[in-house]
């Protein structure tokens, strides 16, 4: 089997979309990311993966804590979500090491608020978490960021947002 029939089978994989909010030295920031689950009950803690050059990695090894904020189904979450579609370096999609300079604000005309440790939930969102980074660990491209949950609100049912119901894929 090669590469690229593995990707088309990974691409079928569904995952959720999840805002994960972080705060750096200068401002806060959001990206949106898929790879997310559940990894214990007792602590309650999760897993998400970030790409090793991403913004919000880097704010994690600097300040800790991080909100994953769960959108819906609902027409208004996937504009928001489109939101934090794109990196917040430009470069890091237009020929990676260019020296294009293009910053990305993706919390700009966002409606948030910031929990006590300084990190964003979205006012659109369905419910969030927040957490504390406890382990990092290098897989491949990627980091493997396990965090315990602190914090966290469920503010009204509904079906939370996937790459499934947006059509929308991150599998390399």
């Amino acid at each position: 089997m090669n590469d690229a029939t593995i990707a088309r089978i990974m691409e079928e994989m569904s995952y959720g979309l999840y805002i994960v909010g972080s705060t750096g030295s200068d401002d806060v920031d959001g990206m949106m990311a898929d790879w997310v689950m559940q990894v214990s009950f007792r602590p309650r803690m999760l897993a998400v993966a970030f790409e090793n050059d991403a913004r919000t990695l880097q704010n994690l090894r600097k300040h800790g804590s991080f909100t994953v904020n769960v959108l819906s189904q609902e027409a208004h979450s996937m504009s928001v979500a489109a939101r934090f579609a794109q990196p917040y370096f430009e470069e890091k999609i237009r020929g990676r090491g260019t020296t294009l300079t293009r910053v990305h604000h993706k919390l700009e005309d966002v409606a948030y608020r910031l929990t006590a440790s300084g990190v964003p939930v979205l006012d659109d969102a369905m419910a969030w978490l927040e957490c504390v980074a406890e382990q990092f660990v290098g897989v491949g491209d990627h980091t493997l960021v396990i965090g315990r949950v602190t914090d966290g609100e469920l503010r009204h049912d509904g079906e939370p947002l996937t790459s499934r119901y947006t059509g929308w894929s991150y599998s390399g």
